[in-house]
């Protein structure tokens, strides 16, 4: 999660540096665009922006002339993936930064709610920039024309409008069309002539139609300014997440994934009680590189008068429920030799129950109590129950660790999940019974404690079927996406184990071999000087009885991928951020090993980048309204620079461990 949105931010702020701009008084862009706008994202005053970006050691980074080349060619390829206005509109970033005097925003709408139809605008301040804003037009036009486009000049109430005619893309039939203007200040482009006339009809009044008086941006901004104090948001955003989605499937012409449409189960399973998520992004504030607070609205549901249903939220959503408390704090056993940490409190046996509709639906028959009742009573299974035997044994607390094994592969990431238990014997016990039945699963003993292995053999055809989840991983602005054959995914390795406390699950079992081991010998991440100040961090940004905290080295959660980009190996990437990367910059078309497109020779050693790469954290905290969250980015501080981020156990206090591993209380 901190991966995600570190990634987005600089995305975002790549996208900005290319503007400029002192605010002046002219319509905000979210009075001017309609109320079925789903993505909107607004820079106020760009110059301010880039230069406190430059203020950052991402600023220094990016300007560090060992790193020049590469920062070249990877902003060259965002701007090409995430630039709608050259692929609809004609209009690039590189001519903005031009014109700019203002605000400048960019936003994704559904006219009229209608889900085969979509919409990008963007507006452009250009308060005392007019000559260069029509140059901007005369360039933009120039571009279309070249596409092969078709020039027609026409007014909307007495403003002059240009319209360019696009022939229909393969597999499309309507024309493609993009509209110009220039009014009271303002250079609109949009690409829907009836969107653009709803915006120049809300000059001068006081519309209700406006994105201004949807209710979900207006508590998101407001929820995130009680915590903004003075100081003035760089960057607002926002996304109403069904309808984005939607907008998406659009853009690609209406074509879809096949498999199971999660966007359709999503909603009739009551998540639409998420109506919307939005907030602020400053860099270079007096204590932060990067600061960012976010609030996720899902109010209660409304029930009529009369209905005494308890429930937050219906069928599945009831899964939502993360109750903050104080008891946060990184578990003693935890390693500080880690690139992420992340802990959280959820009502996990709840969950569980109201996952029941959700597995129905997907599934097409009510199968989940079945498995259940299989799982229970049939001989040629397990013969477990759940609801007593594991269920009703889980606690709320879950930790989740990352780390990086050297030297780099594209496997280098190891991923561990721990759930607290209230019975460990009996949870061993149901473990042990459903491994046993398993034939794929393989037993190890590790100074007492049993690890169970699920495990593939190299020339093994073990395959699962891929559950499609059609929008979610749809690009922020994408053109077109071809309808994919299904897959098959294979099933992972992983391996479990139960100790005092704890059920752990992870993706390697020398993960879990080497936590039980430092739970012994090795430092605790919460005496770590990096943690402690990501945590004071956290409470200046108001940190208390949170839900989730989320705690990262930036350095060792970016270095396999850094690396695997720097030897050709990308596109072979298991990472989290390097599937994430594949996704937006590598081809469309899914199941072929993608050609590396950035060329790795150009990037220094990773030790001249990561003293640039300081440690980040977030927290999340549910409220009555949804979910509050925030987050920062610190400076590299110079007493952390010694790195034991993967120190090695010595050998001699490996050996004193042994006898004592078998007595490990995870708690």
């Amino acid at each position: 999660m901190a991966t995600r949105v570190i990634s987005s931010i600089i995305s975002f702020t790549l996208l900005a540096a290319c503007f400029a701009c002192p605010t002046l008084a002219v319509e905000p862009a979210a009075k001017l665009l309609p109320s079925t706008t789903v993505g909107f994202l607004s820079v106020a005053d760009v110059d301010a922006l880039v230069d406190s970006f430059h203020e950052t050691q991402l600023g220094q980074l990016v300007n560090d002339p060992v790193i020049q080349p590469f920062v070249d060619d990877i902003k060259k390829q965002i701007k090409s993936k995430l630039s709608p206005s050259r692929l609809r509109l004609g209009l690039g970033w590189d001519e903005l930064q031009e014109i700019a005097a203002g605000e400048t925003c960019v936003a994704n709408i559904q006219p009229q709610n209608d889900p085969q139809r979509h919409a990008t605008a963007i507006l452009v301040d250009v308060s005392g920039n007019l000559e260069a804003a029509n140059a901007a037009v005369k360039k933009a036009s120039d571009n279309l024309l070249e596409q092969g486009a078709k020039k027609r000049d026409f007014e909307i109430d007495g403003v002059n409008v240009t319209e360019f005619s696009l022939p229909p893309k393969q597999g499309q039939t309507n024309l493609r069309k993009a509209y110009y203007c220039l009014h009271q200040d303002q250079l609109i482009a949009v690409d829907d002539l009836e969107e653009l006339t709803a915006i120049l009809g809300r000059f001068g009044e006081s519309p209700r139609d406006s994105l201004e008086n949807v209710e979900a941006f207006v508590e998101t901004q407001k929820r995130c300014a009680q915590e903004q104090e003075s100081i003035t948001p760089q960057i607002h955003w926002f996304i109403e997440p069904f309808g984005y989605v939607k907008f998406n499937r659009a853009t690609n012409n209406g074509r879809k994934k096949r498999g199971t449409d999660m966007l359709k189960v999503l909603a009739n399973q009551g998540f639409t009680a998420v109506r919307g998520l939005g907030g602020f992004v400053n860099f270079a504030t007096d204590a932060h590189e990067i600061m960012h607070r976010t609030f996720i609205y899902a109010p209660p549901v409304t029930r009529p008068e009369g209905d005494d249903n308890p429930d937050k939220y219906d069928l599945a959503a009831r899964m939502l429920d993360f109750p903050p408390t104080d008891q946060l704090v990184a578990k003693d056993w935890v390693p500080r030799s880690l690139a992420n940490h992340i802990t959280f409190n959820w009502k996990i046996q709840n969950a569980f129950w109201y996952a029941e509709t959700l597995v129905d639906e997907i599934a097409g028959d009510p199968v989940f109590r079945d498995v259940i009742d299989s799982i229970k009573d049939d001989p040629q299974g397990p013969m477990i129950d759940l609801e007593n035997e594991l269920i009703n044994l889980l606690g709320e607390r879950g930790t989740i660790l990352v780390d990086n094994i050297l030297p780099t592969t594209p496997e280098s990431e190891r991923l561990l999940l721990a759930i607290e238990i209230t019975e460990t014997a009996r949870v061993r016990n149901t473990i042990d019974k459903a491994m046993e039945s398993d034939p794929d699963a393989q037993k190890e003993e590790y100074h007492g404690h049993t690890i169970w292995q699920i495990l593939k053999a190299p020339d093994e055809e073990v395959e699962v079927a891929e559950l499609q989840i059609d929008g979610l991983d749809d690009d922020l602005f994408g053109d077109e996406e071809e309808e994919e054959e299904e897959e098959a995914a294979a099933l992972p390795n992983f391996a479990l184990t139960v100790t005092t406390g704890h059920l752990i699950v992870s993706t390697h079992a020398d993960f879990i071999t080497d936590i039980l081991q430092e739970a012994v010998v090795g430092e605790r991440l919460k005496d770590a000087a990096d943690y402690n100040l990501v945590l004071e961090a956290l409470k200046e940004l108001g940190s208390q009885e949170d839900s989730l905290r989320v705690f990262a080295r930036t350095d060792e959660s970016y270095r396999p991928t850094y690396e695997l980009i720097k030897n050709g190996q990308m596109p072979e990437s298991k990472s989290l951020l390097g599937k994430m990367l594949n996704s937006m910059l590598g081809p469309e078309e899914e199941g072929v090993l993608r050609n590396q497109e950035i060329d790795g020779a150009l990037m220094p050693e990773f030790d001249l980048v990561r003293r640039y790469l300081g440690p980040t954290g977030i927290y999340l905290r549910q409220e009555e309204a949804g979910w509050f969250m925030a987050g920062c980015l610190l400076t590299k501080q110079a007493e952390l620079s010694t790195d034991a981020s993967f120190r090695e156990i010595p050998a001699e206090a490996s050996a004193a461990a042994d006898d004592a591993i078998s007595a490990t209380t995870l708690q």
